[in-house]
Order: C-alpha cells, then structure tokens, then sequence
C-alpha cells in the first residue's frame, strides 16, 4: 500500500493549489497542442480574412470617440450595404466593396438597363427638380418670376387636353406662313413667288430648327478669350443615319420605308387638321415625301463622306460672311447669320468656322443641281424645311402625331421604351430653364455648408500635387514650375455661381420671356427666342469665365481645360458622395478621390496640350519639355503593359455567347494613371487632414479602420448593375477609352502600395502585384 501511495504522489504535479496527474497533463497538453493546430489551420484557411481582423485590430487605438449623427450612420450603413464579406479585400477588392451591389439594386426586368451610384444620384435630383416643377407657387411671387413662368410652362406641357383641343392648328397658324406657305396644303402654292433666304432664316432662327447646315457658338481655340460662329453639317432626319439613306442592306431598305411611311402619316393629319380635302391632296403629299427624302438623302450622301479638319480654327481657316457668301451664293450666309446673330453686330465682315470644310461647298452644289426648272427646285426646298420642322415639332402636337412618331421609333429601335408626357415635359424644362430650375434646386435641396466645407478636400488636395510634383523624379524642373504654376492659376466651380443665390438676378435673365399657362406651342416658340438671345450674349461677349457649362443639379465633375478649371455642381455633392457632416475618411475616398483625377488632368497628358491661359498650344508636346515627354512614355509603356495583359469578362453578346473583353492599353495607359495618381492624392490629403484634424468618430461595432474606410468608400462610387448584353456592348464598343469597373477599381489598387498596406495584403494576394509601375 506504501508503494502505492508512493507511486500515485510520484505521479501527480502541483500547480498553485491544484494538483494534476501526469496523465492529465499530458492530455491537457495535446488538447492545447489540438487547439493551435485548428487555429493555424484555421488562419492558413482563412488567412485573408484574418490579415483583415488583424489589421482592423488598430482601430480601438485609433479612436475612442463614437458617433451618434444621423448622417454617420447613414454613411455606414449605405457602406455595409454593398460590401461583400465573402470576398476576401486582398483576392478582389471590387467584389469586396460591390458584391451585394446587385442584389440590392435589381434591375427591372424591360425597363432597366443598368443602375448605379451616379445613376441613383441623378434620379434622387431629378425627382427633387419634379417635386419643384409640380408645387405650388408662393403668393409672393410676381408675373416675372423665373419659377412662375418654369412651372408655367411646364404646366402647359402637361396639357393634354389643350392639345388635343387644338390638334396642329398651333402649328398651322404660326409656322406655316413663316415659311412662306406650304405645298402640301395650298394647291395654289407656286414655287416661282417663293423666297427661299426668307424661309431658311425663319426656320433656323425663329423656330430653332437645323435644316441644310447646323450653326453653333463654340470656344475660339486660338483665343479662348473669345466665341466664334461655327458651321456644321445638319438638317437630316432624326431617326435615319446618314449610311441609312444609301445603303442596301435590309435593315436600311426596311428602315427607308419606315420613315416614308412616319413622313406620309404626319403630312395626311397636317392637311386634315388644316381642312385640306381637295382630290388632288393625296398626289401633293406624295410629292412631298419624295421631295424631302430626296434633299435629306443628298445630304447624307456627301455628309458621311465629309471630314473633320484639326485645323479649322487656324486664322488661315476662318473666312468672312462675304467671302463664303461670294465663293457660295446659293445661301445669303451674311443674311443668314446677321438675322439669327441680331443683337452681336455680326456683318459680312466677322469671320466664322468650317470644322468639316468641304461640307459648305457640297451642300451649296447640290441646292444649285437640285432642279434645271427654278419653280421646281423652290418647291422641293420648301417641302423639305417644312418636314423638317414638321418632324421637330410632331411630339409637341395632339396624340395621333405623338403616336406617328413612336410608331417609326419602334419600327427602328423595337422596344416600345417612351419617355411618356411627364418626362418629355420634364426633359424640355429643364432644356429651357435650366438656370431658373439650378437657382431653384440649390435653394430647396443643397446646404450651403456643403460648399462651404468641401474646401477641405480641396484645398489639401491641391498641397498634396503640389507636393508630389515637387518630388517627383520623372518631370524635369522646368516642367514641374510650369505645372505647379498651371495649378496655382486654376480655378474651381464647386456647388453652384453666387449669383443663383439672389432671386432678382435669375428672374431678369428670364425678363423678356413671356410664357401663357394656356399655349404650350406658342410657349415654345418664345422659348427658341430666349435661346436666340443666349447665342447673342455668348458672342458679343466673348468668354465669360463665370459662366458655368453644367447645370446645379448635375452629378458630373469634369475639368475644363480652355478655363483651366474643375467643376463639381451642386448635384453631385450629395449623399453619398459628400454631405458636409459624413466623415472625412469617406467623403475623401468617395468624392476626394474624383477631385484627386480631375485636378490631376489640368497637367497630366492631356492637359499638358493647354497652356495657363488655356490655349490649345500646337506643339506636339504642349507645354512639357522633350525630356519629361519621353520618361513619362516609359512609364505609360508599363502601364499599358499592365492594362493590355487584362480580359474582362466573361460577357455575354445578344446571340447568348459568353466573350470576353481586353482592354487597348496602349490608348487606356494615360487615363490609368490619372486615375491612379487621383487616388493617391487623395489619401495622401486624407491622411494631412487626419494629422490636423485627428481621426472622425466612428459608429459603435465598426470594424475597419479610417484607411481601408478611404479605400471602400472609392471603391463603392463605382458599383454598379448592369444588363449582361449592355454591359459587353458597352465594354467592347468603348474599349479604348474605357474599362469596366471592376477593372477600374482593382487595376489601380494594386498600383498603390498603401492600399496593401491599409489591408495587410501579401506577396501572393491577387491585390498585389509582382512588379508596380512608378510614376509619382
């Protein structure tokens, strides 16, 4: 029994005040050595997953503070919305940050075709616009206030029953005698009497309608301190390409018919509505069909074989009214244009421009070989402006000319997809009032806190270029002064112009325009000479460095480099792209990041092409110097290289085959980087904010840090739904200048080496690439 005893004490371990035997410890050990197992086995399974929760365990020590803001947790659950946690950051950081995009944006079957962030965006302002269009009008409110006439006339728009009152009577009344009367409805009419200057001036200027040629205002490119008259070819049918006249094939042929057929019906209902029932109607409106698919079909056919110059704004390009009048006397191109321009003191002497320069003198040969008989030649000119502003001018009548029109869309297109009245009216709103409708939308819908705080992001963004181009090794001095320069001397339109602030100074713009709640045609007649008056303004006063080209409600951003400067409307600085309170680590990933690209594009490659002043310069290499030319084709060369090695995909084409989509990195490389740099900039600016500022407080249970919020936040501007046959029409047919988002997402990641960082990727995660290109 001693050696008993002996045995079974020799056999126990004391451990503070418990004792163990031999065996249980041994079995304690292997347990333990079972549990490390599982968890290595566990972290070499799910080691992306664990780098995450590793690298998110900082945040605790980063911040403290939590938030209980609205707009915090609004911000965060719009975030956790999209993410998809099944897939690893490191393997594929778009599906990542998009994967439930899909599921919680469901396209409508036959109705969407794709949705978006900026798409919803877009939506959210245009319903906000509606909402304003369909209130009611404050009593204050005198009979020249912008939003009574805005509502007024959309109100008119939305008439139905007016139009139907009235049928084409508008039209007959007040077009017709404009152009000197009409075949189709006078059996009397005689071609001889018939001044065909008169008619044209009319229709191009007074019912706003191209017809033979399409004039224009455009930027001057060899002084951008001015505008200049531009001629473009014009004046063909809005449902028929030009290829479409000529061609053969069987969709054209089809096609061909299908609009002779639109052509014929609208011209009956005119002579219907016009009381026109003599026997020889049906004869003159056959006529008329033939006469005017004959002119539109000349025009195609020397159209499409017409060219864009380069060089059309060269001073040895430009000619006078009189010397194009002088070398083309079919048209008084100096009464023309003397008539529409009739405030800017346009004379035979101001010079205009051709930017497809055979265009004028093919048109003027055909109007001149028309017809030997003059009488003839005057009644096809006739019939052809008349269909022109016929086909203009169909959807703004009763319904049996609406239907017309939608009948030729779908025997074109297919799909019976409408606008329907409310949109359509909606769409000419907004065409005819967008400053009026711009002043309204920020006085409703934007905080001027938002305007007021973007500075922000701005401002540090603008210091981190500055500061990159500063260091950067493949610019040469001389080229990085001119940019930081180019950079300083920019300008930035953020939110809205001040001016739509004070209602006095919108209503007077509108001061000469009179609209009736009653008469929707008559209403867009004015409107054509609201715009006339536009044109003067814009010519007679040359640049206006004010003026904005994006309405308030848009949600684009561009740079705009005649002006050196980067627009961001109203409409786009909103929820979820930015709101003043949303925290910085996502407004300087979401929007940041946008700013960070386009800021960048007033000196990258293309913007290189413009100097300070904003003048296209001639030299092939702009205003860098021979030697930053050739490092930066280096470096584009890798990234091209990068870009050509992608296939995106697999698609779907509209036969049901899967394809896939490469991209032309070799035309795609220079976006790359801007997009990449834009990226980087903003993190880097991210990251001088937060070191002032400190960290933004976080909502409780949030698990990712302030630099992999940055980079979600980037992320999610671009998630998107799109139809399996759209998306790869749309990929493959823009493959040179675009990619899908997925690759426009990821590709620049991997470029960027603190977004491993912020991740924790590996050597061999997907997200990290074996070799980096290195530009800045």
């Amino acid at each position: 029994m001693a050696d008993d005893k002996s045995d079974l004490v020799s056999r126990t371990v004391a451990f503070r005040q418990w004792r163990f035997s031999i065996r249980e410890v041994i079995l304690g050990v292997l347990a333990i050595l079972g549990v490390f197992c599982f968890i290595l086995f566990a972290g070499l399974y799910g080691k992306k997953s664990s780098d995450l929760d590793a690298t998110t365990s900082k945040l605790t020590a980063a911040t403290t503070q939590q938030c209980t803001g609205k707009s915090c947790f609004e911000t965060h659950a719009h975030l956790e919305e999209f993410l998809n946690n099944s897939n690893a950051p490191c393997d594929n950081f778009y599906q990542f940050a998009c994967g439930s995009f899909k599921s919680a944006r469901k396209l409508d079957p036959g109705r969407d075709v794709y949705k978006d962030v900026f798409q919803e965006l877009q939506q959210n302002n245009e319903a906000a616009l509606t909402d304003i269009l369909s209130g009611s009008l404050p009593r204050y409110l005198n009979q020249s206030s912008a939003e009574r006439k805005v509502k007024a006339f959309y109100s008119s728009c939305l008439d139905d029953f007016h139009k139907e009152q009235v049928k084409a009577t508008p039209l007959i009344q007040k077009v017709v005698p404009l152009l000197g009367g009409s075949f189709i409805l006078d059996q009397s009419w005689n071609g001889n009497g018939w001044n065909f200057q008169d008619a044209l001036s009319k229709t191009q200027t007074d019912l706003y309608v191209d017809a033979l040629y399409a004039t224009r205002t455009r930027v001057d490119q060899t002084n951008s301190s001015q505008n200049i008259i531009a001629i473009f070819p014009g004046g063909a049918g809005r449902y028929m390409r030009w290829s479409d006249y000529t061609s053969t094939s069987t969709r054209s042929v089809k096609l061909q018919g299908d609009y002779k057929k639109f052509m014929t019906t609208v011209a009956t209902l005119l002579a219907r509505d016009a009381h026109v029932s003599d026997s020889r109607v049906t004869d003159r409106i056959g006529t008329f069909v033939d006469d005017a698919y004959e002119v539109e079909s000349k025009i195609a056919t020397f159209a499409s074989n017409t060219r864009y110059s380069r060089d059309a704004f060269s001073h040895s390009q430009k000619v006078t009214l009189d010397q194009l009048k002088q070398s083309f006397p079919e048209i008084d191109w100096t009464m023309q244009l003397s008539y529409l321009f009739n405030e800017a003191g346009v004379t035979g002497s101001t010079k205009v421009v051709e930017p497809y320069p055979t265009y004028i003198s093919n048109l003027t040969a055909m109007i001149r070989n028309l017809d030997s008989d003059q009488a003839v030649k005057n009644r096809k000119l006739n019939n052809y402006l008349m269909w022109r502003v016929l086909e203009v001018y169909v959807q703004d009548l009763s319904w049996e000319y609406m239907h017309a029109n939608r009948q030729v869309y779908v025997d074109k297109y297919g799909p019976a997809n409408f606008l329907g009245t409310q949109k359509y009216c909606f769409m000419l709103a907004k065409h005819y009032f967008d400053i009026a409708l711009s002043s309204l939308y920020v006085y409703t819908n934007f905080e001027k806190k938002n305007k007021d705080k973007v500075t922000d992001i701005t401002d540090t963004v603008k210091t981190a270029i500055e500061e990159m181009l500063t260091s950067n090794t493949w610019m040469d001095q001389g080229t990085k002064d001119y940019a930081i320069a180019k950079m300083k001397g920019s300008s930035y339109k953020i939110g809205y112009p001040e001016f739509m602030e004070d209602e006095s100074k919108v209503d007077a713009m509108y001061a000469k325009l009179e609209i009736n709640p009653k008469d929707f045609f008559s209403n867009l007649i004015a409107c054509n000479q609201q715009h006339r008056r536009e044109w003067n303004r814009r010519l007679l006063l040359g640049e206006d460095r004010t003026e904005w080209i994006f309405n308030a409600w848009t949600t684009n951003m561009a740079v705009y480099w005649y002006w050196d400067e980067v627009i961001a409307p109203a409409g786009i600085l909103q929820f979820p792209m930015y709101t003043y309170d949303m925290p910085h680590y996502y407004t300087f990933g979401a929007i940041g990041s946008l700013f960070g690209q386009f800021i960048h594009h007033l000196i990258d490659d293309r913007g290189r092409r413009w100097d300070k002043g904003g003048v296209l310069m001639k030299a092939k290499n702009g205003w860098w110097s021979n030697q930053t030319t050739e490092n930066f084709d280096k470096a584009a060369q890798c990234v091209a290289n990068i870009y050509n090695n992608v296939t995106q995909g697999p698609y779907y084409s509209d036969n049901g085959n899967e394809v896939t989509v490469d991209v032309d990195g070799d035309k795609y490389a220079g976006k790359a980087m801007t997009i990449t740099t834009g990226i980087r900039l903003a993190y880097n600016a991210y990251k001088a904010w937060q070191k002032t500022h400190g960290t933004d407080p976080y909502p409780p249970g949030l698990k990712y840090t302030p630099e992999q919020l940055f980079f979600i936040a980037h992320a999610q501007v671009f998630c998107y739904n799109r139809d399996p046959v759209w998306d790869y029409i749309l990929t493959a047919f823009l493959r040179r200048s675009r990619v899908n988002e997925e690759t426009r997402v990821n590709i620049p990641l991997q470029e960027l080496p603190e977004f491993s960082q912020a991740f924790g990727c590996q050597a061999s995660d997907n997200m990290v690439p074996d070799n980096r290109c290195t530009y800045y």
